[in-house]
């Protein structure tokens, strides 16, 4: 194996975290959000570009410690779950009552013709 002479091993899963750490986390996170539906991906994302930064090989289980200790992530995560929260408070998507007319009108006249398709109003 090759190992650079400059990389720093964190044997114990846990690091002293510094201003300069802190840094190199948040620029790591940047376009990364480790929580939703692709949490794990984004950790190992940012897993790699703080190795990058830093040239310490941390463990993700280390990341999520540290990142937990800064933010709710259990709240992130379920507010991340539920993308539109108004539609869920809301109940489900409807049409104006103009749009729906007519898909009502489209439908009923395939019915009656028994042909497929959407028939357009002559001008």
């Amino acid at each position: 194996y090759f190992i650079q002479s400059n990389l720093r091993m964190s044997d114990d899963d846990s690091i002293a975290w510094d201003a300069e750490l802190e840094v190199s986390l948040f620029q790591s996170l940047r376009g990364h959000k480790p929580v939703g539906f692709n949490k794990h991906f984004h950790m190992m994302c940012i897993q790699q570009r703080f190795f990058e930064l830093t040239n310490i090989n941390v463990s993700t289980a280390c990341l999520w410690n540290h990142i937990n200790s800064l933010w709710d992530t259990a709240i992130l995560d379920a507010a991340q779950d539920q993308p539109f929260p108004e539609v869920m408070e809301h109940g489900l998507f409807t049409l104006p009552l103009e749009q729906a007319e007519i898909i009502e009108e489209v439908h009923s006249s395939e019915d009656s013709s028994g042909e497929a398709g959407i028939k357009r109003k002559q001008k």
